[in-house]
C-alpha cells in the first residue's frame, strides 16, 4: 500500500489557524475590560444632543397665532368681565352683592368662599385657574360653612337664648357689636347683624340666616371696618342734577329708624326705612325738643333710597303722566318736578328724611311750622324752599329735610341760602 505525504501548504495552514487562535485567547480578557470601561464612561456621560430651543423660538409657524395672557381680575378692576364673574357667582349662590361690574370686597369675598370650596389658593384673585373652574359645567354650589351644632340655621329679632348669645360673642369679638351678651336679639343685635352682612357683601336684611352664620364663624370672617367720624366743618356734600352720585355710591353706615327711634317720639312708616347714624341722633333730639313745645304726632315717611329703588319710584311716576295722555318726553320733563333722577337724589346719601303726620297734609300743620321754624338748630335745612325752585331744580317741599350739621345750618338760615347758594353751586 502506497503512504500518503502531508504537502507542505496543509502545514503551513494549520500553523497559522493555530497562531490566529492563540491570539484572540490572550485578546478575549483585554476587550472585555475595554467593554466595561466603555459602559461605565457612558453612563456617567450621557451622549449630548443639539439644543433647538433657540432655533424654535425665533418664529412661529405660518398660522400659528399665540394664546393671549389671561386678564387676572382682582379688586380695583371693573368692566363686563367682572360682570359675568359676579352673575357665575351669584348663580352658585357665593354672591349675593349687586352685579355692578366692579370688583370690591363682596366680590373678593365670593371668590375666595368659591376658591376655598373648591381647594384652590385663597387669593380672592380671579386667574385663569379659578375661572376655568368657575366656568365648568361641573362647578359645584356653595355649601355653607356649617355653624356649631347647637346654633339654628336662622336667627333673627326676638329670638333669644345660647345661640343668640354666642352669635353676640363672636360679632363683639369682630368688633360690629358693642352691646350685652344677653342671648336677646334686640335691635342692637340687628343692627350689629346688619353691620356685617354690609361689610362682607352679604344681603342686608339683619336676620342671621345660613349665609350669614356660616361666614360668621368662618376663618373668612372680617374684622369691622371702622368709618371715619365726618367733620362737622367740612362741606356739605351736594346732590342735584348737575352733581350726580356715582351708581355704585353706598353711605358708610346705615341704621334702621324702627331700632333707632323710640316709638313714643315718632312713628316710622316703614320697617325698613334707613338713615345716617349721626343724622337719625340728629332727628331724635329735633323730636324730643318739639314734644317738649306741645308738638306731636311726629312721622317719618322716607329715609335712605338705593339708586336702583329712585329708579323705579321714577319710572312709576313717568307711567303715570304716560297714562294721563302724555308723551314720553313730556311725562319724563313732568316727573323731574317732583321725583329726582336715579343718582340726583338726596336720599341716596342716607342724609335725607321726608316728614309727615300720620293721615293728614303736613303742609299748615303745627308740625310743619314748627319744622320749618327749628330744625336748622339740629343741623337740618328745608332742603327744597319756595322761591328756590329755579336754583334746586325741584318744586318746593315742606316735608323733606337734609342733614348738614350745625355749623353749616345756622349760617344759611340766617342768610336765607339754599345748599346750592351756600356752596357757590349757582350758575
Amino acid at each position: 500500500m502506497e503512504e500518503r505525504r502531508i504537502k507542505p501548504g496543509t502545514i503551513l495552514l494549520v500553523v497559522f489557524l493555530l497562531i490566529g487562535a492563540a491570539a484572540v485567547a490572550i485578546q478575549w480578557p483585554m476587550n472585555q475590560e475595554m467593554n466595561r470601561t466603555l459602559a461605565v464612561e457612558s453612563a456617567a456621560t450621557p451622549t449630548p444632543t443639539s439644543d433647538v430651543r433657540s432655533m424654535m423660538a425665533v418664529t412661529l409657524p405660518p398660522g400659528v397665532t399665540p394664546k393671549p395672557t389671561v386678564m387676572l381680575l382682582k379688586p380695583g378692576v371693573q368692566g363686563d368681565e367682572v360682570t359675568k364673574l359676579q352673575n357665575r357667582l351669584k348663580e352658585l349662590g357665593y354672591y349675593t352683592g349687586e352685579v355692578d361690574g366692579q370688583y370690591g370686597p363682596g366680590t373678593q369675598q365670593a371668590v375666595m368662599l368659591f376658591q376655598a370650596q373648591h381647594g384652590l389658593d385663597e387669593d380672592g384673585i380671579a386667574g385663569e385657574t379659578t375661572r376655568n373652574t368657575l366656568y365648568a359645567t361641573n362647578a359645584q354650589m356653595y355649601i355653607p360653612t356649617p355653624a356649631p351644632t347647637e346654633t339654628p340655621s336662622s336667627l333673627s329679632k326676638g329670638a333669644e337664648g345660647d345661640s343668640v348669645q354666642r352669635m353676640q360673642e363672636r360679632l363683639k369679638e369682630l368688633g360690629f357689636y358693642d352691646g350685652d351678651c344677653d342671648g336677646d336679639f334686640g335691635p342692637g343685635t340687628q343692627q350689629a347683624v346688619r353691620l356685617f352682612q354690609s361689610q362682607h357683601g352679604l344681603e342686608v336684611d339683619g336676620a342671621a340666616g345660613e349665609m350669614t352664620l356660616g361666614l360668621l364663624y368662618s376663618e373668612q370672617a372680617k374684622q369691622v371696618t371702622v368709618t371715619p367720624t365726618p367733620d362737622p366743618n367740612a362741606p356739605p356734600l351736594l346732590v342735584n342734577r348737575t352733581h350726580k352720585l356715582d351708581s355704585s355710591y353706598q353711605p358708610a353706615q346705615l341704621v334702621l329708624l324702627r331700632n333707632a327711634l323710640p316709638e313714643d317720639v315718632v312713628y316710622v312708616k316703614g320697617s325698613e326705612i334707613e338713615g345716617d347714624p349721626t343724622a337719625v341722633a340728629a332727628l331724635e333730639e329735633m323730636f324730643r325738643a318739639a314734644i317738649a313745645d306741645g308738638v306731636e304726632d311726629w312721622q317719618i315717611s322716607a329715609g335712605y333710597r338705593s339708586v336702583g329703588y329712585q329708579e323705579k319710584l321714577f319710572n312709576n311716576k313717568v307711567a303715570e303722566y304716560r297714562d294721563e295722555g302724555m308723551s314720553g318726553d313730556r311725562a319724563r320733563s313732568a316727573a323731574r318736578q317732583t321725583v329726582a333722577d336715579p343718582g340726583t337724589s338726596e336720599h341716596h346719601t342716607g342724609l335725607a328724611f321726608d316728614i309727615t303726620t300720620p293721615g293728614k297734609t303736613f303742609m299748615g300743620t303745627p308740625q310743619q311750622k314748627w319744622l320749618h321754624e327749628h330744625c336748622w338748630e339740629y343741623g337740618f335745612i328745608i332742603r327744597y324752599q319756595e322761591g328756590k325752585e329755579k336754583i334746586t331744580g325741584f318744586a318746593a317741599e315742606c316735608w323733606h329735610v337734609r342733614y348738614v350739621g350745625t355749623a353749616h345750618s345756622i349760617p344759611m338760615r340766617d342768610q336765607g341760602l339754599c345748599l346750592e347758594e351756600y356752596l357757590g353751586e349757582v350758575e
